[in-house]
């Protein structure tokens, strides 16, 4: 019996372990790519010899091709997507009740983004205090970790085809804590405990939020913050689409022979 409660404790330590060992190799590689473009090129500076390592292919949104049109498209889409999944006053709705909200908000997105909201956020960082911190870390992972994700599908000659299912990704978990955020001021959203089993109504715990903004007094612009977030997710939702545009353009112009990106 000891040794099987031993197995399950090692278990639910494996999520820190994994940060760890992901956050010292990030840091390692970041570290080895600065040495040697400083070896190779002494004029280059910490920033570009770490965007040297993390995008060597110049796969990044930042590194798209753009055109005025393309950039008029990207804002005209962005504000249609705000329309579309920011209805006034979406709070007085019940959670996946319409088509377009559930798109952004659909269960998969959520349970992947709740699974690293608790374990990798609030089960992680929690141990060390319930501080200011505990409270923020788990949005922050649940939108770092999906970020990372994509950092190192960069340094794929493939990485732009999986581009726009994480950018998916990160506006999906974008718009989730946009969503919390927005709540804080007036707790409508039903609650799930760090335990990932009990529920609590809408009304009866403060979320995340609700003492992430208290120490700046900030809760009265609670709505405007998750409003914020929100269109970024909105924008990076675009991007997702702009990026398979990006593939297929690149693709024609490569070639399926010669094209790194496959």
């Amino acid at each position: 019996m000891q040794t099987t409660l031993n197995f399950y404790m090692f278990l639910a330590k494996l999520p820190k372990i994994f940060v760890f060992l992901l956050t010292l190799y990030i840091a390692i590689r970041v570290l080895k790519a600065f040495v040697r473009d400083c070896v190779v090129n002494r004029s280059n500076s910490f920033l570009k010899s770490a965007y040297n390592f993390f995008d060597p292919y110049r796969q990044s949104i930042f590194c798209y091709k753009y055109k005025w049109f393309s950039i008029l498209l990207l804002i005209v889409v962005t504000y249609l997507l705000c329309k579309i999944y920011i209805p006034p006053e979406y709070l007085s709705y019940e959670k996946g009740m319409y088509v377009e909200h559930s798109i952004m908000y659909n269960r998969l997105t959520y349970f992947i983004s709740y699974l690293i909201h608790e374990n990798l956020g609030h089960n992680m960082f929690c141990t060390f205090g319930d501080n200011w911190f505990c409270y923020f870390s788990g949005d922050f992972m649940q939108v770092l970790f999906p970020c990372i994700i994509y950092m190192f599908s960069l340094q794929l000659r493939g990485g732009l085809f999986f581009s726009p299912a994480i950018l998916y990704w990160i506006s999906s978990a974008m718009y989730d804590a946009g969503i919390y955020a927005s709540d804080a001021a007036v707790s409508k959203l039903a609650l799930t405990s760090s335990d990932m089993v009990s529920n609590a109504a809408a009304g009866t715990v403060k979320g995340d939020w609700h003492y992430i903004l208290t120490p700046f007094n900030a809760l009265n612009c609670a709505e405007t913050i998750g409003m914020i977030l929100e269109i970024i997710a909105c924008f990076i939702f675009a991007m997702a689409i702009y990026s398979a545009v990006e593939f297929f353009a690149r693709l024609s112009q490569d070639g399926i022979q010669d094209n790194s990106y496959i």
